[in-house]
């Protein structure tokens, strides 16, 4: 079979998946620190100690409940309203019995922004606004009939200096939600795992490709905690220089084992998968292979003709210590007079699947290891963020050195795990202070890099120095007519610029739009 994907193996992944899927659990979900209304959403959450399965929803899902809520601060929404929060999220209001919000609505609301500098951000579906000026203009319509819903946001992309012009999709969806059960197809940004500042398989740094899934949550505030299950396929999308358009796999399930409520500690463990397979001129592999790969690689096949796939796998655990709970300590709004809660994280993965076995059982074993760890304090508005990423070990490569598809897990050359991308290792530390529609905050970064510059004979050139960035960024929501506007202002310090000593810059940017 040569084409990129037929119906027949899609179909039986999805099936035959879901099974797999119902033995295991997996990862919590994060938003960028610059996603307001999406971290506010978040962060409520782990305050009120909700039964909220972190990352069963996407961004888009995320800001807009977020914005919703913004809304309801402000006296602004209806009983409608706030009605089209439990649809739109409904794992994240399961404490207030969530139901589907099935009256018939459609809406479309122009979106755009304008933004000036040279700093690239990260963590925005893969736009980095290389222009020094940059110009989007775009709309998001909406429609929600009955159980289902229907989104897509078209957006044109103007960048100058250099100057360069391209469409766009943001996000285009079609799905049906039924009793918990999401199924659907379509782009929208996403972000697996608990990490603040990325994650081991899957995040929105670079651009979403396209993805059919389906999903189901179980009801919270059960003995056994939440069950999130999700499984999907599709294929990338991005100009690649191994194989054109390989499949996708997403596997993915959660558990909540305790929720914080009655001031319990909040825990989520789980387990996560994403794979590459197929492609044009390429086979895919067997349905058997697809769901356990116990034959990777096929060591002898000199011409490569053979099926392949890329694996990727994740294990992680988030605790929640609601310690302004149990102390009756908790922040007031608004004031730093307490302490609201602590939470850690840690997140193991591998990269690169190669067969072993126990005897005469073949099993599949992890190659390159990743690994990531964080803890988050906060005290009202007043939150402290620290992460270590290490995506490298001592002889396997992280995300890159397959024999096939040897460009890796990325779209348009970026990774679409962590934004450090393969070989590195980082930590982060992040101070913000957010009251509600706006934040600022303060984030330091020191990131080391495993590359060859050059060989010479038999010495090798190698990067040689740390790449360290200080910022300051300022983000705030305004609600200004019909809708909220945004406002971003960035400055950032940056040492040793491409890993070379004694390279630094300044860099800024300037944004606003809606």
């Amino acid at each position: 079979m040569s084409s990129a994907l037929s119906a027949r193996p899609v179909a039986a992944l999805l099936a035959g998946t879901a099974l797999c899927c119902a033995l295991v659990s997996g990862p919590a979900a994060a938003v960028p620190m610059d996603d307001l209304p999406a971290r506010l959403v978040e962060r409520s959450c782990r305050v009120e100690s909700l039964p909220c399965v972190l990352g069963a929803t996407d961004h888009g899902r995320l800001r807009q409940a977020g914005r919703i809520q913004l809304d309801h601060d402000h006296g602004l929404a209806s009983e409608r309203v706030q009605a089209a929060v439990r649809f739109l999220v409904p794992d994240l209001v399961a404490a207030q019995d969530p139901r589907i919000w099935w009256g018939d609505n459609w809406g479309v609301e122009p979106l755009g922004g304008l933004s000036v500098g040279d700093l690239a951000p990260r963590y925005r579906a893969g736009d980095t606004e290389p222009g020094m000026f940059s110009a989007r203009a775009g709309a998001q319509g909406r429609m929600y009939p009955g159980p289902f819903e229907l989104l897509l946001s078209p957006e044109a992309r103007l960048d100058v200096a250099p100057t360069t012009g391209s469409a766009a999709l943001r996000e285009a969806w079609a799905g049906v939600h039924v009793d918990g059960l999401v199924v659907g197809f379509g782009l929208r940004d996403r972000h697996q795992g608990p990490g603040r500042f990325g994650s081991l398989l899957l995040s929105d740094a670079a651009r979403p490709a396209p993805l059919g899934t389906v999903a189901w949550t179980s009801s919270g505030g059960g003995r056994l905690g939440r069950v999130h299950l999700e499984v999907g396929a599709g294929w990338l999308t991005g100009e690649r220089s191994d194989v054109q358009r390989p499949g996708w796999i997403l596997m993915d399930a959660r558990w909540l084992v305790l929720s914080g409520i009655d001031a319990m500690p909040g825990l989520e463990v789980g387990v996560g998968r994403v794979g590459i397979f197929g492609g044009v001129g390429r086979p895919a592999p067997p349905l058997s292979q697809l769901l356990l790969p116990t034959r990777p690689h096929v060591y002898d096949d000199p011409d490569r003709v053979e099926p392949d796939q890329d694996e990727m796998a994740a294990v992680d655990v988030r605790l929640t210590l609601p310690i302004g709970r149990w102390a009756g300590i908790r922040a007031s709004d608004g004031r730093v007079d307490g302490l609201d809660y602590v939470e850690l994280w840690v997140q193991h993965g591998g990269e690169d699947v190669i067969a072993r076995e126990l005897g005469p059982i073949p099993y599949p074993s992890l190659a390159g290891v990743g690994n990531l760890f964080g803890a988050e304090v906060a005290a009202g508005p007043l939150v402290l963020t620290v992460e270590h990423a290490r995506l490298l070990d001592d002889y396997f490569r992280w995300y890159t050195g397959h024999r096939v598809y040897h460009e890796g897990y990325t779209q348009d050359g970026i990774v679409m795990g962590h934004g450090m991308g393969g070989d590195a290792l980082g930590t982060t530390v992040g101070l913000s202070w957010e009251p509600g529609a706006w934040a600022v905050g303060i984030e330091g970064s020191v990131e080391r890099k495993v590359g060859v510059v050059e060989a010479l004979g038999d010495n090798l050139l190698a990067l040689a120095a740390d790449e360290e960035h200080l910022g300051v960024d300022l983000w705030g929501l305004a609600s200004i007519g019909p809708g909220w506007w945004r406002g971003d202002v960035e400055v950032e310090r940056i040492r040793s610029v491409g890993y070379t000593p004694g390279d630094d810059e300044w860099v800024f940017r300037v944004a606003v739009g809606r």
